[in-house]
């Protein structure tokens, strides 16, 4: 992958974020000269080059690297025994230990409480340096490192230094690009500079129509340039690094790539393949849902792109334009809906004794028999005015299980 390949090896390689390069070569200074620096928390959009900055300053230095993501936030033992032998002392040949928690706001998620009192006391007694990542300063589920770390901010890069850094990686390639496509690629990438070298590498040898199917870069329209290097790639190692580098939800994906298989596979052996390994995808995603067995959602992400993408194995089409899942468009237009009867399950509960499911479920639809049967016997109004107080409800609340489409 060029974006490996093309990974800066020391500081001065990272594309833009000028000031963020100085204040890392700083913090390096400081490891080199025995002091202890204060923990840096790098945060930005997706893209701009935190966890490939701190990766710099571990190779460009000399330093061993002690890397954990989001994969490897599994509980707090294991993060524990992974940190303690790291933090309280050297590496081979004394050299210096480099700590990165990438996506530390990923961990607090994950591990809430627990995760702040082991970060804590990582800060407190650890000997060496340590860098964290996240996409925002602000999330409220790393607060409690606000005061302990250097923050150090990464901004969307330009579009010339995109440019720049594409074109010169084309002539280390011998790749000849249209510069048109070129510009294009570094306009659409909204400041992702991995995001751009991916899309640089699908449009090597593509048709220049291609260009079209990338999407500006941005949180709301990123689905649609994962979809695409998952449908249009077909291969292994694009489509798995793209759902891999984004910041979407694997479930909201499983959703959208349903809807629109049919869309971008004509031929039927394909389709039947794709929707195959999606409900192999589905099943570890509920497993891993299910269970917080996270090693299940690494084989959910790959079968969810990967399996998707080398599923293909006729041509692609692009005539119809992505459909934004039915599913997900139900539940948001039936969300007050559903809202009203979980407020009327939480009355019932007490006086029925189960959760709010089996009440929605089970004795919705018989109460509601019951309160048609008795309107046609006392009348509407009475009716509501005795099932309310006998079940401790609204005369509205009872009007709404009326109306309601209960199955």
């Amino acid at each position: 992958m060029l974006t490996d390949k093309y990974t800066p090896k020391t500081v001065n390689g990272i594309i833009g974020n000028n000031d963020a390069v100085s204040k890392l070569i700083q913090f390096a200074g400081k490891i080199h000269n025995k002091e202890r620096p204060r923990p840096m928390l790098l945060f930005g959009p997706s893209g701009t080059g935190k966890t490939a900055s701190a990766h710099a300053v571990a190779y460009g230095n000399g330093f061993e690297l002690l890397e954990l993501n989001a994969s490897d936030y599994r509980d707090i033992e294991t993060l524990k025994k992974r940190l303690k032998p790291a933090s309280e002392s050297r590496g081979l040949f004394n050299k210096n230990i480099l700590i990165l928690l990438d996506e530390i706001d990923e961990l607090s998620k994950k591990l809430d409480s627990g995760a702040e009192r082991v970060v804590r006391d990582l800060i407190k007694n650890s000997k060496q340096p340590i860098i964290f990542t996240a996409t925002d300063f602000w999330n409220k589920d790393i607060s409690y490192l606000r005061m302990s770390v250097d923050k150090v901010e990464f901004k969307k890069v330009t579009p010339d230094e995109i440019k720049k850094h594409l074109l010169y990686i084309l002539k280390e390639e011998g790749i000849n690009m249209k510069g048109t496509v070129v510009e294009q690629i570094a306009l659409r990438s909204n400041g992702d500079v991995r995001g751009a070298v991916n899309d640089l590498e699908m449009m090597v040898n593509a048709d220049e129509a291609l260009i079209e199917s990338i999407g500006l870069r941005d949180r709301k329209i990123e689905i649609f340039a994962v979809l695409d290097k998952i449908f249009l790639s077909n291969n292994f190692d694009t489509s798995r690094n793209a759902m891999a580098r984004s910041d979407l939800d694997i479930g909201m994906l499983i959703n959208w790539i349903d809807e629109n298989i049919t869309k971008r596979y004509p031929s039927k052996r394909d389709i039947n393949e794709a929707y195959s390994n999606l409900a192999l995808a589905s099943k570890y995603f509920e497993r891993a849902s299910r269970t917080n067995h996270y090693e299940y959602f690494k084989y959910a992400s790959v079968l969810a792109s990967a399996g998707i993408s080398i599923s293909n194995k006729g041509r692609t089409t692009m005539l119809k334009q992505y459909s934004f899942p039915s599913n997900i468009r139900y539940m948001s237009s039936t969300k007050d809906e559903r809202v009203t009867l979980n407020n009327i399950a939480d009355r019932l509960s007490p006086l029925l004794h189960t959760n709010r499911k089996k009440i929605i479920s089970s004795y919705l639809p018989i109460l509601k028999i019951a309160i048609e049967n008795s309107i046609k016997k006392y009348g509407k109004d009475e009716t509501l005015s005795r099932i309310a107080f006998t079940m401790g409800l609204f005369e509205e609340d009872v009007e709404t299980i009326l109306n309601k489409k209960l199955k």
